[in-house]
């Protein structure tokens, strides 16, 4: 007699798989993170535990020129305040803010550990006693050689060990200089791992252009003698090709590191302002080296074209200057070389500073009285 218990058994079985996969299908699990996700989210930890790990003063005094989309690990954004009423960002960082927000949130992820391990190299570990390539191709480097060295002759402060280091995404496919890198302050045993993770990750997220997207390098920015790496201005590829493409290429190169110079100028004199004058100072500066018979001398509309590429880089949060301010601050400084009495002479560093500190606040009402103005219009209303 056939075991009819037996087979019964064996349908129920059956039965009662299909009815799980039926349920399964009708009810996806949580989909576990990707390798890619696992890459990502490892490479962030370990750019936060570098950062952690770093000396406390390793980062202090750093200014960058823009505040960037991409939050990156390292130096927090002073902005604390704001947007102001009415005003309406540069254009550069209206460009910069569109990339970023075609970014998904993994590969914003994967640009704010790459982009903070990036500044972390060519601020402490990158020097210029190897050659610098400025430009994705190199295509800058000429300028960026020759206004450096026309600065260092220029401003009377100590400059001979003010290094210029090229900024380049790329340099994050190197594991030697990325183990150089988290060497700073990763724990010794993580290092050779890191490092590898970090080119690992820079191929398995396409968006990041194998270190060449604008938004890993869209900065630049100057470091004291007592931040990690000593005094430099670094100088990134991605700034250079976007400023190119929204017309400035003529100045690029002379205005932005002039500018970042003058923040060398003002931590010569331990000049370091808590307000807008902090960047609003070195455009001052920068319009007068580039104005100068004994900088490079440029001519009227050349000198406009560089306002007009300071005021790209305004903000409206009461951080960097608004572009009007930008730009007003970059023209005064240009005036200051034009309209001296001897054209060859160049103002000492320390009475530039005196003098844009007493101009500094005839540029500020448009946005500090904004709100005032907005409050009032308000109770009026």
């Amino acid at each position: 007699m056939p075991d009819r218990t037996g087979l019964f058994g064996r349908t129920l079985a059956a039965a009662g798989t299909a009815a799980a996969l039926a349920l399964a299908m009708a009810v996806p699990a949580a989909a576990a993170p990707s390798t890619v996700e696992q890459d990502v989210a490892q490479l962030y930890q370990d750019v936060t535990d570098l950062y952690n790990g770093l000396p406390a003063d390793a980062l202090r005094g750093v200014d960058r020129l823009i505040e960037s989309p991409i939050p990156k690990i390292g130096p927090r954004s002073r902005a604390a305040q704001g947007p102001i009423p009415g005003c309406t960002e540069g254009s550069l960082l209206t460009y910069a803010n569109q990339l970023a927000a075609q970014l998904t949130p993994l590969e914003n992820q994967a640009f704010d550990a790459l982009s903070g391990l990036s500044q972390l190299y060519v601020q402490g570990v990158a020097s210029d006693k190897t050659p610098q390539v400025f430009g994705t191709d190199g295509q800058y480097t000429p300028r960026a050689t020759e206004t450096i060295d026309k600065l260092r002759g220029f401003w009377d402060i100590e400059s001979w060990n003010i290094q210029l280091v090229a900024w380049k995404g790329t340099d994050l496919g190197s594991q030697a200089k990325m183990a150089q890198t988290f060497s700073l302050g990763l724990a010794p045993a993580k290092v050779k791992d890191a490092a590898a993770l970090a080119t690992k990750v820079l191929y398995e997220v396409p968006a990041l252009q194998g270190g060449r997207h604008p938004l890993l390098t869209l900065n630049a920015f100057s470091a004291p003698a007592g931040s990690l790496g000593g005094k430099r201005v670094a100088l990134g590829d991605g700034l250079l090709d976007t400023v190119n493409l929204l017309g400035f290429d003529d100045v690029s190169v002379e205005s932005v590191v002039g500018h970042e110079y003058g923040h060398q100028v003002d931590f010569a004199h331990e000049n370091h302002p808590r307000n807008e004058s902090s960047e609003m100072g070195p455009d001052a500066y920068g319009g007068y080296f580039v104005a100068h018979a004994k900088g490079f001398a440029w001519n009227s509309r050349t000198q406009q074209e560089v306002t007009y590429l300071d005021a790209s880089i305004g903000d409206c949060f009461h951080s960097h200057g608004t572009p009007d301010q930008r730009k007003a601050a970059g023209a005064w400084g240009e005036k200051q070389a034009t309209s001296q009495g001897n054209p060859n002479r160049i103002v000492p560093s320390a009475t530039m500073i005196e003098k844009f500190q007493k101009e500094y606040p005839k540029l500020m009402p448009p946005a500090t009285d904004q709100p005032a103005v907005a409050a009032v219009a308000a109770a009026r209303g």
